[in-house]
């Protein structure tokens, strides 16, 4: 699941480095300018830490134009707000140049947990040699700091690149940015070489509409309090320190706050903020510091997760297979190549998943089918199985509300156990949680207490009680010995958060 995060950027427009390409490298800080950005950058955190705005935000990210980790007072603030209880991350984005060891002894006295700070760590060939940058990144690696590196993909500057990926430890990733201003597409061969050094560089290379839907749980907070949905948001919403303007989750989920403007999420930033099932798996709960989660074991829903609920719909009509995005299908592919072991987690049958899937289905090896009633591990030709027995009695109780309530009965079966029902409506006539009470109370009184329902649109599902994606997730981690630590989960729906929950 995904956690609020505010992204912070002060009044700095300047740098300590001087590429030839950023206009802040031309400008020369003054003292004035340096004394209002430190005032504006203590207020923002005196406000966190008094609570005096939304206490739904837990990670805090600075984003300067420039240089801001070579000034004393961001690691000041840093440390006040990694010392709160309710912040679980926080960091910056620096070229690294800043003092490294007297800067985490400025930190760790001024009070901050290093196990909470996230550097995002950029490389500026022009400024730096690769065995430098990565020996600085090494140090920050070694002092206990998460850390992720990067560059923009240059061609010209590929072996440079290379040289950096090579001095690097597999443990810090190593991402690239598409370049602004190529001119052209980059070539095939230019593109395999980032992705062999970035596997997540096919996130540049797509283009990924705006959906203000996403955005809920970020901020991007200027140096006086002006707020809106991202970096590249045009539309002011309202100022932080506007108690008023600070958007709620739990108001309308937060959907309707933010009216995003533009067309595409452009950068980084703006993708890698937004609470998608991908970023979430790819990056963990907060994806916006761009450090993979490198999961052993992923468990996806498949209708509203991998598949959106519109495509599904076409599916039922029968007129077309459901599609799956171009961005969905590289996420489960590069999961794969990096070793982590795929499921299903769906209230689907494991044929109809399978007939869903079937763009992606060789990755996956079983899954969590029938909401929990049926678990399946098949890897490397070792199969496990298992199946929740639904004790509900005669059918004839519920053959004799048929006509009541306009259903079929379907019913799942391995050889002789029934593990579902599923009492089916025709389109159009979705079951209401009155009507399932109904149902249920029609069971005989020794069976009520062994079946709960699953009601999804004019899908009333009946199954064993101890049958849940979260007891399906926990069974097959037992069968492979793989932490629940370890694990990564996605879904869209009430039979997802306990599965959901279960992810550290």
């Amino acid at each position: 699941m995904s956690h609020g995060v505010v992204l912070y950027r002060g009044s700095l427009k300047g740098c300590n480095y001087d590429c030839s390409y950023c206009p802040f490298s031309k400008h020369r800080i003054g003292q004035k300018e340096l004394q209002r950005d430190r005032q504006a950058w203590l207020r923002f955190v005196e406000s966190v830490v008094k609570t005096e705005v939304s206490d739904d935000y837990q990670g805090f990210m600075v984003t300067p134009y420039g240089e801001a980790l070579i000034y004393p007072w961001y690691w000041e603030g840093m440390a006040a707000l990694s010392r709160e209880e309710k912040t679980e991350v926080v960091g910056a984005q620096t070229n690294l140049s800043f003092a490294l060891k007297e800067s985490l002894d400025y930190f760790e006295k001024s009070g901050g947990k290093l196990e909470k700070l996230r550097l995002w760590a950029t490389f500026h060939p022009e400024m730096i040699s690769p065995e430098n940058f990565a020996r600085k990144c090494i140090q920050v690696w070694k002092f206990g700091i998460t850390v992720c590196a990067g560059a923009v993909g240059k061609p010209e500057n590929l072996a440079l690149v290379q040289k950096l990926r090579s001095l690097l430890p597999q443990e810090i990733y190593l991402w690239i940015n598409k370049m602004d201003g190529l001119g052209r597409d980059y070539t095939e061969a230019e593109k395999a070489s980032f992705l062999e050094i970035d596997p997540y560089f096919w996130q540049e290379l797509i283009p990924v509409l705006a959906d203000g839907r996403q955005c809920r749980e970020r901020l991007f907070v200027e140096s006086d309090g002006r707020q809106r949905s991202c970096n590249i948001g045009r539309v002011i919403e309202g100022n932080w320190y506007d108690k008023k303007t600070v958007p709620k989750k739990e108001a309308d989920g937060g959907a309707g706050f933010w009216h995003c403007t533009r067309k595409f999420c452009s950068c980084y930033l703006a993708y890698g903020g937004r609470s998608d099932f991908i970023n979430q798996v790819l990056f963990g709960p907060y994806p916006v510091f761009r450090i993979p989660r490198r999961p052993r074991a992923v468990f996806l829903d498949i209708m509203g997760t991998l598949i959106p609920e519109e495509n599904m719909t076409e599916k039922r009509k029968g007129q077309k297979e459901p599609e799956i995005s171009v961005r969905t299908k590289l996420a489960v592919q590069t999961l794969a190549r990096e070793g982590a072991k795929l499921f299903w987690a769906t209230t689907l049958p494991i044929r109809e998943a399978k007939s869903c899937c079937r763009e992606i289905g060789q990755y996956f090896s079983g899954g969590v089918f029938a909401g929990g009633a049926h678990i399946l591990a098949d890897q490397a030709g070792q199969r496990r199985e298992y199946f929740y027995r639904l004790e509900c009695g005669w059918l004839s109780r519920l053959e004799d509300l048929k006509s009541k309530f306009g259903f079929r009965i379907l019913e799942y079966r391995d050889k002789e156990i029934r593990y579902k029902l599923t009492l089916l409506r025709p389109e159009g006539r979705d079951w209401s949680g009155q009507e399932a009470v109904q149902v249920m109370e029609a069971l005989e009184p020794q069976y009520r207490g062994k079946v709960r329902w699953i009601l999804e649109g004019r899908c009333l599902q009946l199954v064993a009680k101890e049958a849940t994606k979260e007891n399906g997730v926990r069974m097959i981690c037992e069968w492979l010995g793989i932490a629940l630590s370890e694990i990564a989960a996605a879904g869209d729906s009430p039979e997802d958060q306990a599965m959901m929950g279960l992810q550290i």
